[in-house]
């Protein structure tokens, strides 16, 4: 088994020729290194991530990537057959195997390879998934939902109840992004969605396991109401941006752990009086208010409450000067 952090040695290779193109003297780049530097490039970049219910991720990480790598010498069971065919063939074998192993699930074998969950922030602010009937998997690099090429098993659970199984995903699901049903019922209040994946394209096995933290029924603080965004569009754009806030929205839960939404309602209160004691005229602060929180769809009191929200988390830092408002695991 080989974990993420340890590069395979067909990678160190591709690491190694990317060196040797920056020397102290002047070197022209050959077709092999510069090859090399982009097949490091695409096995990096071009994996995949959960769009929806939409996960987020650790900033300037290759959060795409696979989690580990294995091989059929993990289990006896696997002993016999021929891994190194087509994606298609290598899946059957593995699928013929799969009962002489013993395991219960693919979330048995990986488990024990790959205990984390990659990139991906368990601790982020639960998406609600209240209405929600698929999870969307999805390759921005090469426009498809699991790579054509990676065919192999993938399953998702929420805590201890399987949501779904599939012995081949890239073969059954080929749309972008790939939209599996999937059965979010079992959740009740706050919950981990974890998703499997095992590409079987080659004798290294690619293992990936990432998960999105999750609340139903309305219950525990969301974000993401527009549930099942019927674009595929609008699922590659919202998730890359999910990156990007990544420090923020990991604070996020920290803070609603400790105290949930009702401290944000709090301090959103001591927030609105700021304004209206700085001002000499209320009435103009609350029509301004009103437009900067049009951009957070609600009704005409949702927006007094959600703009206060931001001003709750923009009070925190303005403790010291008051008068400063501007500013989640095959």
């Amino acid at each position: 088994m080989i974990s993420r952090n340890t590069v395979p040695s067909a990678h160190f290779l591709i690491v190694r020729l990317g060196h040797k193109s920056t020397p102290s003297a002047p070197q022209m780049k050959t077709p092999s290194s510069i090859l090399a530097f982009a097949t490091l490039t695409a096995s990096v970049h071009a994996h995949g991530y959960i769009s929806m219910p939409k996960a987020t991720y650790q900033p300037n990480t290759p959060y795409t990537d696979y989690n580990a790598i294995t091989t059929a010498s993990v289990n006896a069971g696997f002993a016999g057959g021929k891994y190194d065919g087509s994606p298609s063939q290598n899946t059957q074998v593995f699928t013929d195997h799969w009962n002489a192993t013993g395991y219960k699930s693919l979330r048995d074998m990986v488990d024990p390879i790959a205990p984390g969950y990659g990139y991906s922030v368990e601790t982020a602010t639960p998406v609600d998934v209240t209405g929600y009937t698929e999870m969307w998997w999805q390759n921005d690099e090469y426009k498809e939902g699991f790579i054509a090429s990676h065919e192999g098993p993938c399953e998702a659970w929420i805590g201890e109840t399987q949501i779904f199984h599939h012995n081949d995903c890239a073969a059954q699901f080929k749309s972008y992004p790939a939209k599996i049903p999937a059965d979010y019922s079992s959740c009740k209040g706050d919950c981990l969605l974890v998703f499997y994946w095992l590409a079987l394209h080659e004798p290294n096995w690619q293992i990936y396991k990432q998960c999105v933290p999750i609340t139903n029924n309305g219950s525990g603080a969301t974000a993401q109401t527009s549930g099942s965004g019927d674009a595929p569009t609008d699922a590659p754009v919202v998730t890359p941006a999910a990156t990007t806030p990544a420090p923020v929205t990991t604070k996020g839960p920290v803070v609603q752990t400790s105290t949930p939404a009702p401290e944000a309602t709090t301090t959103a209160r001591v927030a609105t009086k700021g304004p209206v004691a700085q001002t000499s005229t209320p009435a103009p602060e609350v029509t301004t208010a009103t437009p900067e929180d049009t951009s957070i769809p609600s009704s005409t009191p949702a927006p007094e409450i959600t703009t206060a929200t931001p001003d709750a988390t923009e009070a925190t830092p303005s403790t010291t000067a008051p008068v400063a408002k501007d500013n989640c695991l095959m």
